[in-house]
């Protein structure tokens, strides 16, 4: 039941794709070669495609600056075959993104148009080719009643998208959410066809579930289609029971269950432990070490106050940022049209953590500076879909963001161990002692949003050392990098129109005046931008606006700034692919493979030791 295709690649009129090859999905309408349910495909049809990186977005308020646009679409409740208007839209409109999908509709399911693929939230479109028996009944799906009833229509599919968007608004990683929905469907309907595909413009995510799929990668492109056309793809058939992830430079299989293991529990991110016995298995996948004394965090900001701010010129390591205010103000920051870094590196992540698990095949994952761990569900997403992660072992300062990190990935990813560790790593940099089937192989560390950048070059270089000295053979790096840039872009991202980050930069400030009880009036001080063209590197400084005294007693410090005297708060450093390479090579570390966001503006390195 139902035929459906996606695509990314370079810009191509949708024809190519639709209804020009021989046997496109137009004539899979008809006249389907592996259709194992039915027969004609009659009931409706839809495409949905991206703007091409020069077209203007529909909705600009809808599309967030960088990432994802928000796809258009078309959809109708008669045969492909019989719409008069699409011959003309197919060849008139050209993307490098498209879902399609031709409709056989489930007994007792709605007619009209609302029941076609594509179904759309936000940048995601996403099809069903299958049935689920006595879906209206279907337990578990974390739908109330007034959801239920506001369904974008009637039908099975649209009840499996309704599932699939809570756990995408969540943030659960595409190939997750997709395996999630599967697992607990099947759980229930043992007997439903559950071929999902999901796309969000970037990457494909795909699950062969009781019918049949197919991949064809080729010349910076990729097709997942319910069968191969016949225009000469190197066409590959997906093993039932998979999930796929796919984009133009990799396509990654995985079991749904991985061989020769036990099923895991499907994970939701909504789950809490609903028994004792429940919440003790969690319990027991955590684990929390404290390398740090209990005074290191005030005894640590003491030192710093009084070698930078007694120093001339005077300088605060950007660390002192991150109190509760300065983490939700960061989180601000990386939501502003001009902080480009989150979503430039989030882009690479997304399209090539599929390559990253097939290259490393890492059975620990171990972040340096994880803080919420956010982000890092990309990789133990793909990690996890690639069958090989058995722990996740996050380095951080904060114990309490360790910990509500930890319990949430316990409770969303149930057959994963998460061995947290309270460390400076700039200073003592141990990685934890493998505990369990991950101690015979390989490890992947990764040292994400460029925070490499806040280290000078003399730190730099001795920590590119301690990460040499750290590694065995069989590990990787995973490193993010900033890049050389127009000036304009990166003061902009860094001072940005609506005074986010000068309130950011100014809540160090805050900081002193809680721990320390010292006086900085913030008003007193102008947040600055500053890019160092002979360092490359931007600095952000805070000036005095005119002389003034600040007293920290609990340092015994006086300090006396003159009008327009800088105080430095962060280095941001960026980084030339040439020179990189050559720092990297210094210390013994070899880069394996350098991946940009399309626009070349952040690096992902994978890096191996020479």
């Amino acid at each position: 039941m139902c035929r459906h295709l996606a695509y990314l690649g370079p810009s191509v009129p949708l024809a190519d794709l639709l209804t020009a090859p021989e046997h496109s999905l137009y004539e899979q309408s008809w006249a389907p070669r592996l259709q194992r349910h039915g027969t004609v495909n009659a009931d409706g049809f839809g495409f949905g495609w991206y703007p091409a990186p020069d077209d203007p977005p529909d909705d600009p308020p809808d599309d967030p600056p960088g990432g994802p646009a928000r796809p258009g679409r078309y959809r109708r409740a008669v045969p492909i075959w019989a719409d008069p208007n699409l011959p003309d839209l197919l060849r008139t409109l050209s993307s490098t993104a498209l879902l399609a999908a031709v409709r056989s509709a489930t007994a007792g399911t709605s007619q009209d148009e609302s029941a076609a693929a594509p179904f759309r939230d936000g940048p995601w479109l996403f099809s069903h080719n299958g049935a689920v028996p006595d879906w209206t009944r279907l337990p578990d799906t974390g739908l109330g009643p007034a959801e239920m009833l506001a369904l974008e229509a009637h039908s099975d599919s649209a009840l499996l998208w309704a599932t699939l968007v809570q756990r995408l608004r969540r943030g659960q990683p595409a190939g997750a959410a997709l395996a999630d929905v599967v697992r607990r469907t099947a759980a229930a309907r043992p007997t439903a066809r559950l071929n999902l595909l999901l796309t969000d413009g970037r990457g494909i995510a795909a699950t062969r579930h009781g019918d049949t799929l197919w991949y064809a990668r080729a010349d910076g492109r990729v097709l997942v289609a319910s069968e191969p056309d016949r225009s000469g793809a190197p066409w590959q058939e997906v093993p039932d029971h998979s999930l796929l992830l796919a984009t133009p430079a990799a396509v990654h299989i995985a079991p749904l269950r991985p061989p020769g293991r036990a099923p895991r529990p499907s994970h939701r991110a909504d789950r809490t432990p609903t028994s004792p016995e429940d919440a003790d298995r969690m319990t027991s996948r955590f684990s929390l070490e404290t390398r740090l004394p209990a005074d290191h965090t005030a005894m640590a900001l003491r030192a710093d106050v009084l070698n930078g701010l007694g120093a001339q010129p005077r300088w605060l390591p950007p660390k002192w940022f991150y109190d509760a205010r300065g983490s939700e103000l960061f989180e601000e920051i990386t939501r502003l049209p001009e902080y480009y870094p989150t979503r430039a590196e989030h882009e690479i992540l997304i399209r090539r953590a599929p390559e990253i698990a097939a290259l490393t095949r890492a059975r620990q994952l171990v972040e340096l500076g994880s803080g919420s761990s956010r982000k890092t569900r990309v990789l133990l997403d793909a990690l996890t879909a690639a069958g090989t992660l058995e722990c996740y072992a996050p380095l951080d300062v904060s114990a309490s963001a360790l910990e509500e990190a930890g319990t949430a990935l316990c409770r969303d990813y149930p057959g994963l161990r998460v061995q947290a560790t309270v460390a400076d790593f700039q200073r003592d940099l141990v990685l934890p002692e493998p505990q369990g089937p991950e101690q015979h192989g390989p490890r992947l560390l990764a040292f994400l949003g460029s925070t490499v950048g806040n280290l000078d070059t003399p730190e730099r270089r001795a920590f590119h050392g301690l990460l040499r000295r750290t590694m065995s053979g069989d590990d990787a790096l995973l490193l993010g990098a900033d890049l050389v840039k127009d000036r304009d872009v990166l003061v902009r991202a860094y001072d940005d129109s609506q005074g986010v980050t000068a309130a950011f930069n100014k809540n160090v400030l805050q900081v002193l005046n809680r721990e320390l009880n010292a006086d900085f009036d913030l008003d007193s001080f102008d947040h600055l931008a500053v890019w160092n063209e002979d360092e490359e590197r931007i600095e952000m400084r805070l000036r005095s606006r005119h002389q003034q005294t600040v007293k920290i007693p609990d340092v015994d410090l006086s300090l006396d700034f003159a009008r327009g005297e800088e105080l430095l708060t962060e280095l941001s450093i960026k980084f030339r692919r040439e020179s990189l390479t050559a720092e990297l090579a210094a210390a013994g570390l070899q880069v394996r493979q350098w991946w940009t966001d399309q626009q070349r503006r952040f690096a992902l390195l994978l890096i191996v030791p020479d």
